[in-house]
């Protein structure tokens, strides 16, 4: 039998949203494989706004299978499969597919890779994320001054380090010593910001006054509020996660002059990030990720916490939004 983890109504607690199902593991059709899935990502805000029926563009039929992300082992592949064999270890990337012990999927959209490890289930989407959103979206450039929010999770410690490598200035923001040292650990970043110790706003307006040529914002609100006066002439503050307006009841509304006023006259910006807009530039990514991973120009950190078993990603989740992770949050299965 194949477990799954499926959303069975909405609600606004996944304890009382999702439930653990069981169904027959399923064949793969002429041009699928069928995968055991070895290890899955956890996508905590995502995940809850989901099963709160807040994702316009996912239609949600009873019960729905959560998760996004997965490596496993292809157990069998169906009649025209050429791409893959039995044995091949891949990673996927589908909404609707991971928190389940066994998927189907399309030969094509299996990735083959060295090994079914967390480290890849990280760079398959999260690295990829980070990569593109310093490409493409904030168009980062060398000697650049980049300041990173959450920058010891799993998008924040992809995108300092890659920023580095681009010869930025690189200043991360995080919220506990262990998430410090994790950032030390990388030896990527110019300036550390502790905001439990410091605040975000004084410090950047003391050392980074007009000075912020990007700003990476996966908070929102007090970290927005922070980098949108600090913004250099050209800035980029590229907006590429609500953490805290997604995690309270309503988004706040606010009374005060309109974004422009503070960057209108420093030809400054505000961008949005959203990776399923860049899909044709996922492989190039993904490519160069795999290659600077096993060259050792850049470090995967996945939360040392262990989750096991398709029952933990409940836990997991909570752990999750209650702040506590320290690089790519996962469960294996």
């Amino acid at each position: 039998m194949n477990k799954q983890l499926a959303i069975t109504c909405f609600s606004s607690q996944i304890s009382e949203a999702a439930e653990i199902i069981k169904s027959e593991i399923p064949n793969p059709g002429p041009h699928e494989v069928l995968i055991k899935n070895k290890w899955v990502g956890i996508n905590a805000i995502y995940d809850r706004e989901l099963y709160k029926g807040n994702v316009s563009y996912i239609n949600v039929e009873f019960p729905y299978v959560m998760g996004v992300e997965a490596v496993g082992e292809i157990i069998a592949v169906g009649s025209n499969v050429n791409l893959h064999v039995i044995g091949d270890t891949v990673s996927t990337v589908k909404v609707g597919s991971a928190y389940q012990e066994y998927q189907v999927i399309n030969e094509s959209t299996a990735i083959k890779i060295p090994d079914a490890t967390p480290d890849y289930l990280a760079i398959n989407p999260t690295g990829i994320s980070a990569a593109l959103a310093v490409d493409k979206t904030a168009e980062v450039r060398a000697t650049e001054t980049v300041v990173v929010s959450a920058a010891a999770g799993g998008l924040g410690h992809f995108i300092v380090q890659l920023c580095k490598l681009k010869g930025c200035h690189v200043v991360g923001i995080c919220g506990s010593e262990k998430k410090a040292k994790l950032l030390e650990s990388l030896a990527c970043c110019d300036r550390i910001i502790n905001y439990k110790k410091q605040s975000i706003s004084e410090v950047l307006t003391d050392e980074y006054k007009n000075k912020i040529d990007v700003g990476f914002d996966s908070v929102g609100r007090h970290m927005f509020d922070a980098f949108l006066p600090n913004l250099a002439p050209l800035g980029r503050l590229v907006v590429c996660g609500l953490a805290a307006e997604l995690s309270a009841e309503n988004f706040q509304v606010v009374s005060q002059p309109r974004v422009y006023e503070s960057i209108y006259w420093k030809g400054a910006s505000v961008r949005c990030f959203m990776n399923h807009l860049f899909k044709e530039d996922h492989p190039t990514a993904r490519k160069m990720l795999n290659d600077a991973y096993l060259n050792n120009k850049i470090k995967v950190k996945v939360d040392p916490t262990p989750f096991q078993g398709i029952d933990a990603i409940l836990d997991a989740s909570h752990y999750l939004l209650a702040g506590r992770s320290i690089g790519k949050v996962v469960v294996q299965l």
